[in-house]
């Protein structure tokens, strides 16, 4: 196979990656706003922390500054299109909540709801933020995370034949992973 060199940016090659959504209110807590994120993830787990990258430009990052928390929602693959849809719209413009009639549960710990469709959500308070580049780094601290009953394995794992996920590909272009392709194998031993 022939290799080509190409700038960065022109291949998706972080991709795919599980897809989040991040939940934050607004400043007087009148209304909640949701965003689509592919640029999150662990960063560590004790303390267990969590980054979301989102562009200084958008509504949500005006409203993380504000507030210093929000919520992690992960959806089923049956709500790739409602992903694609908040990722589409600003909620400086749309109330999202109103507008796709999205149903709310409460954290425990923090005021951001997350989507009650998740299989599962996390409560998160920001402990630091960094620019780089073009996006703000949100560092936070996972304070509670929600699960739907039966979505993972005791060994903490998620259990795709009970859930698929929704994976994002790079340019508006989603997937997910099923059962047939899970494989298990035995650990390393050098």
């Amino acid at each position: 196979m022939e290799f080509k060199s190409l700038q960065p940016g022109a291949a998706y090659f972080y991709y795919p990656r599980p897809l989040c959504v991040v939940g934050v209110w607004d400043g007087k807590k009148e209304r909640a706003n949701f965003v689509p994120v592919a640029w999150g993830g662990p960063l560590a787990s004790r303390p267990p922390l969590f980054g979301v990258s989102i562009s200084p430009k958008t509504y949500s990052h005006q409203l993380l500054v504000q507030t210093g928390e929000f919520s992690l929602s992960f959806l089923p693959w049956q709500d790739v299109e409602l992903v694609a849809k908040l990722g589409s719209v600003s909620g400086r413009d749309v109330d999202k909540v109103a507008t796709f009639a999205l149903e709310l549960s409460e954290g425990e710990v923090v005021a951001a709801p997350f989507l009650a469709n998740a299989y599962v959500a996390a409560e998160c308070k920001v402990t630091e933020r960094h620019s780089l580049g073009d996006q703000t780094l949100f560092v936070s601290e996972i304070v509670r995370v929600m699960v739907r009953e039966g979505a993972f394995a005791p060994d903490g794992t998620l259990r795709v034949e009970a859930v698929a996920p929704v994976l994002y590909l790079g340019a508006n272009r989603y997937l997910t992973v099923d059962a047939q392709s899970l494989v298990t194998l035995p650990e390393a031993k050098v």
